[in-house]
């Protein structure tokens, strides 16, 4: 809190207090600053009415500046909860679309057949595969040679590298690429499924895609499902 003192006509003084953070100043205190000085002037040097437009117009600019910074503010908050509410319900058509996004998790149950799916960022001569169980444990490696540019799916038979049927589950994978040469090539994990619900939460929409969470920014593309038997 700031108080500012000036000299009354009594020889005592008057506080203006100003409530708000340091460098701000209301209204009330501008006029009552500007009363004081007029009522304090020396009368053998007043000031001159040059001074006190001057000052008068900064009260102006004040006063347009705060209302300014009101109705800028207002209009942010609109802005932010109509893009909300836009997102939200644009997220809300996505059900049943089928969606590619950055993630790597897999969800295995029994009978269903389990995919992989991953992307590199130029040809590579080996590709190695790594699916670990909740534990972080490594339960299965798969490698491939020459292995193009662009988008890969394979099918993953749920045999651990002991030789036995893995338990349903969840799991993670982790992708490693390299060249001739030993160079890594970039990679990217990704998740393909069907978008069941959207949930809302405070930082977004999420998608539920296979009873996992994807946030929206981890999209990479949205596409109408086709059921294997009309594909």
């Amino acid at each position: 809190m700031t108080e500012i003192a000036s000299l009354t006509a009594g020889g005592g003084s008057q506080m203006f207090t100003n409530t708000n953070d340091v460098g701000d100043i209301s209204q009330q205190d501008f006029l009552l600053l500007l009363i004081a000085q007029l009522r304090h002037q020396d009368p053998m040097e007043p000031a001159s009415s040059q001074e006190f437009a001057s000052q008068l117009a900064q009260f102006t600019s004040l006063e347009e500046l705060q209302k300014l910074n009101r109705t800028s503010t207002q209009g942010i908050e609109t802005n932010l909860m109509l893009s909300q509410t836009i997102n939200n319900t644009m997220a809300a058509t996505m059900i049943g679309k089928e969606v590619k996004a950055i993630g790597n998790t897999i969800d295995l149950e029994y009978g269903a057949e389990v995919s992989i799916s991953f992307q590199t960022g130029g040809f590579a001569d080996d590709v190695d595969i790594t699916i670990r169980d909740v534990a972080g444990t490594i339960v299965d490696t798969i490698s491939m040679q020459s292995v193009a540019k662009g988008d890969h799916t394979i099918a993953w038979d749920a045999i651990g590298n002991n030789g036995n049927d893995l338990p349903p589950g969840e799991y993670t994978f982790s992708v490693e690429a390299s060249n001739i040469a030993g160079d890594n090539i970039a990679t990217d994990t990704v998740m393909i499924g069907v978008i069941e619900a959207v949930r809302y939460t405070n930082a977004g929409a999420i998608f539920i895609v296979n009873g996992n969470e994807i946030p929206f920014s981890s999209v990479l593309e949205l596409g109408e499902f086709v059921p294997e038997d009309q594909g």
